[in-house]
C-alpha cells in the first residue's frame, strides 16, 4: 500500500489535483465512495473549482484535499465560499477540513432539537458591565442598523434554545478571543494568505464562541460529533486526524462567561441574519470508512 505520508512531496513532482482526478484510482475512490454517479459527478466539479480558485490549496497533497472534500460531502455541507458552511483550507502542503460557524448553525438546525441558535457581533457601546447581584453581562443593543455599523466590534456572542426552553448564551470579549486565537492557533498572526484569523476575525472568532457553547451545554447529535472531531483536521486515507494548526486541540473548549437563563432567554436584537430553519436534504451520505479504496487510488498516485 502507497502510504500518504512516505510519498514524494516535492511540489515539482508531486501531481496536480486535477491530472489526479482523472487517474482511473481516483474515479473509483470517488464513485465508490459516493455510490452516485450523479453525486459524483457534482462532487468532482465542486472540488475542482475549489482548488482552481486557491493557488495555495493547488500546492497540496491531492489526498488531502479529496479526504477533506469528502468530509464535506459526509456532512452533506457545500464546499461553497459565499455560504459559509464548509471550506478546504491549505495549511502548508496539506489541505484542512474547517467548518463555518454557519456550518455549525446547519448541523444544529438539521438535528431537530434546537428553537433557535444564533451569533452575533457585540458593538462598542451595547455591553452595559455585570449584573451585581448574577454577575451575568448586560447588553443593551443599538436599534439602528446603520448606526451600528459604524461601531466597533468589541465582543460576540453565541446563543441557543433548545426546544425544551432550555436556554445557554456565551458572551466573549474581543481581547479575550484574541487570546484565544493566539494560544491554540499556530498561523495565527504569521501574515500569510492562509491565517484566517487575521484575514477574517469576526467569523473565526463566531465561530469559536458557538462552538465552545455547542460543545460545552448543546445536544450534539452523531453529525455535530462528526463536526467537532473533523473541524481543522488534516484527514488521512484512514480517516485519522492531525491537527496540525492546533498541539493542544483537546484543550480548545473554555467556559468563558455562560449566562443561564432557566426560563426565559434573553430577548436581543440581533446583528447577523439567522440562518433560515429549514433542513437540507441528504442525498447520499459518503462512506466514512473507504481506508481500502484509498489503496488503490494513492498506489496510482505514485506512477504520475
Amino acid at each position: 500500500m502507497a502510504n500518504l505520508t512516505k510519498q514524494n512531496t516535492s511540489l515539482s513532482n508531486r501531481p496536480k489535483f486535477s491530472v489526479a482526478l482523472q487517474s482511473e484510482g481516483y474515479k473509483k475512490l470517488i464513485n465508490d465512495t459516493l455510490g452516485d454517479p450523479k453525486i459524483a459527478q457534482r462532487f468532482i466539479a465542486n472540488i475542482s473549482s475549489v482548488v482552481s480558485n486557491n493557488y495555495q490549496l493547488q500546492k497540496c497533497e491531492p489526498a488531502s484535499i479529496l479526504s477533506a472534500g469528502f468530509q464535506a460531502e459526509s456532512l452533506n455541507l457545500p464546499l461553497n465560499q459565499s455560504l459559509g458552511y464548509a471550506y478546504v483550507v491549505p495549511y502548508g502542503d496539506k489541505a484542512q477540513f474547517q467548518l463555518g460557524y454557519r456550518g455549525f448553525v446547519q448541523l444544529a438546525i438539521r438535528s431537530g432539537q434546537y428553537l433557535d441558535i444564533d451569533v452575533f457581533t457585540i458593538k462598542d457601546g451595547e455591553y452595559k458591565g455585570r449584573d451585581k447581584n448574577t454577575g451575568r453581562p448586560i447588553f443593551e443593543f443599538i436599534e439602528d442598523d446603520e448606526v451600528a455599523e459604524t461601531k466597533e466590534v468589541i465582543g460576540y456572542m453565541a446563543t441557543f434554545t433548545l426546544l425544551n426552553g432550555f436556554n445557554k448564551q456565551l458572551y466573549w470579549s474581543k481581547e479575550k478571543t484574541t487570546k484565544h486565537a493566539k494560544q491554540y492557533s499556530k498561523s495565527f498572526g504569521n501574515g500569510s494568505k492562509t491565517d484566517l484569523w487575521t484575514n477574517a476575525f469576526d467569523l473565526m472568532a463566531m465561530k469559536t464562541v458557538l462552538k465552545q457553547l455547542l460543545s460545552k451545554y448543546g445536544l450534539l447529535s452523531v453529525e455535530l460529533q462528526q463536526a467537532f472531531e473533523a473541524d481543522q483536521a488534516v484527514i488521512d486515507e484512514k480517516g485519522n486526524k492531525q491537527y496540525v494548526d492546533n498541539s493542544d486541540y483537546e484543550e480548545v473548549v473554555d467556559t468563558g462567561e455562560i449566562i443561564e437563563e432557566d426560563s426565559k432567554p434573553i430577548k436581543t436584537t440581533k446583528k447577523v441574519a439567522s440562518e433560515p430553519k429549514t433542513t437540507i436534504v441528504v442525498e447520499n451520505e459518503a462512506e466514512q470508512d473507504v481506508s481500502n479504496l484509498f489503496e488503490e487510488a494513492f498506489d496510482e498516485e505514485e506512477a504520475f
